[in-house]
């Protein structure tokens, strides 16, 4: 009979990942191979390539390209192979010869990797731990392989020794060559005989790394490229009427990688016939996203309103975030140039502003009740737009005091015109005359609302985030 393990608390591992800032930029491991677009994201930010060689440290982030490919060999002699579309970040690592304070926490957020454990895995099996957006996976001494199916689920596959999945539904134990398939964070993962879909692509179309030699931008310097996003079919047909050959070409679009999520908040707005609409999502909506851009959002409840882009899709690279849609201190913000809403009849909205994030738990919210006053500061926005023309905003400041429940006063300033607003309560989210928000991550780190106000010549709209 299989012998059950389980995880240690959630909250414990966090706090063991939390209890030592100086080992933030420890060396983790080393690049023992390159290939294709691979670059390392710092803690402050920046973003390098990677080749081979290159150090890793503790908080970095490796993000492969299109046909990129990366594995490292951690201190603690533990290997991760990492394909094409991958972004794996290594969110605390410590390797210090004891069983107490050595851990390997790290996330998987896109893509797909194998993974065989070192030392750290066999001295205490409960400080290694891989966290993906439906579930996490602990070990004892193991290997595995894991990857984001184009659905959004995850598939996990056990190579050596037990491995145990978990998510708020519960923990799966597995053992070498079973497999599960999560669908996401609430449903129990299901035991399947299909493994992971982890590309391995044709060697002779990769790009060719020169040395450790850089281009421009600061990437990798390559011979040869390959093509990201689209891919061409040639056909040639011949008629029984004629000698003449017709040739068709056709072009596919690689669609995006796109994931669930039910713990996630939205505020939007839209404008139809001059009139605002506007959501603001109860708790249990789902949200998908590619990348940090929101695609859609169906509210659970009542009249279950769907949102969604509709018309010319607007590139991932035109919205913003802070962090990453599996952070916990998540936010991020943009603009559909055209959206849908359904509830159920369908209606066309212009200029569909929105900011998604993480709220603030209810404890959270409440320990914060004699702070007194907390000043935001304007931390990014969508561009305001008034009969479907862009404009600019001036300024925005936001200020709210926790000790009266909460009471926030709001003021935006805009080249179509300004205003001021407020709103009071006593839940994450909050609404007043001309605004809805909520506040989002740890102690209402950071505050995302969206506008919409007639100053005379038409609405204006727009989404703001504030930072405490």
């Amino acid at each position: 009979m299989e012998q059950a393990f389980r995880l240690n608390n959630t909250v414990l591992l966090m706090a063991l990942a939390a209890g030592y800032p100086l080992q933030a930029h420890a060396l983790a491991g080393v690049a023992q191979f390159t290939a294709g677009e691979v670059n390392l994201r710092q803690t402050d930010g920046r973003v390098t390539a990677l080749t081979k060689g290159g150090d890793i440290n503790s908080g970095n982030a490796i993000v492969t390209g299109t046909n990129g490919r990366a594995q490292v060999r951690f201190t603690d002699g533990g290997l991760v192979s990492l394909q094409p579309n991958t972004e794996f970040k290594i969110a605390s690592y410590v390797d210090q010869n004891n069983p107490k304070e050595d851990r390997f926490l790290v996330d998987l957020l896109r893509g797909s990797m194998r993974a065989i454990t070192g030392l750290i895995g066999k001295r205490n099996r409960d400080n290694y731990r891989l966290t993906t957006t439906t579930a996490t996976i602990g070990i004892r001494g193991s290997g595995f392989k894991v990857g984001y199916n184009p659905d959004g689920s995850l598939g996990i596959t056990s190579e050596l020794d037990k491995i145990e999945v978990c998510n708020q539904s519960g923990c799966i134990g597995l053992v070498a060559g079973e497999s599960v398939r999560v669908l996401d964070n609430v449903t129990p993962p299901v035991r399947t005989s299909e493994q992971p879909k982890i590309e391995t692509p044709d060697r002779k179309n990769d790009p060719v790394v020169a040395g450790d030699k850089v281009d421009e931008a600061g990437k990798a310097k390559v011979v040869t490229e390959k093509a990201a996003t689209t891919t061409t079919t040639t056909t040639t047909t011949t008629t029984t009427t004629s000698t003449s050959t017709t040739t068709s070409t056709s072009t596919t679009t690689t669609p995006p990688v796109e994931r669930t999520f039910t713990d996630i908040k939205v505020a939007a707005v839209g404008v139809n016939s001059g009139s605002a609409y506007t959501l603001s999502t109860g708790t249990g909506a789902t949200t998908v996203f590619s990348d940090n851009k929101l695609l859609k959002v169906q509210d659970t409840a009542a009249n279950t309103p769907k949102w969604s882009e509709a018309g010319t899709v607007q590139p991932v690279t035109s919205f913003k975030s802070v962090g990453n849609v599996s952070d916990a201190n998540f936010i991020g913000w943009g603009m559909w140039t055209t959206g849908q809403k359904e509830d159920p009849s369908a209606l066309s909205l212009d200029n569909v502003h929105y900011v998604a994030g993480r709220p603030t738990s209810q404890t959270e919210l409440s320990s914060l009740f004699y702070s007194g006053v907390a000043n935001y500061t304007l931390t990014g926005n969508t561009a305001p737009t008034q009969n479907g023309v862009a404009g600019t905003l001036n300024s925005a400041t936001f200020s709210v005091n926790f000790q009266t429940g909460y009471t926030i006063s709001v003021a935006i300033n805009t080249s179509f015109g300004n205003f001021t607003d407020s709103a009071s309560g006593s839940t994450p989210t909050f609404s007043g005359t001309y605004i809805q928000g909520m506040f989002v991550g740890t102690n209402a780190a950071y505050a995302g609302l969206t506008y919409a106000k007639n100053p005379g010549a038409g609405l204006v709209t727009g989404a703001v985030v504030f930072k405490k």
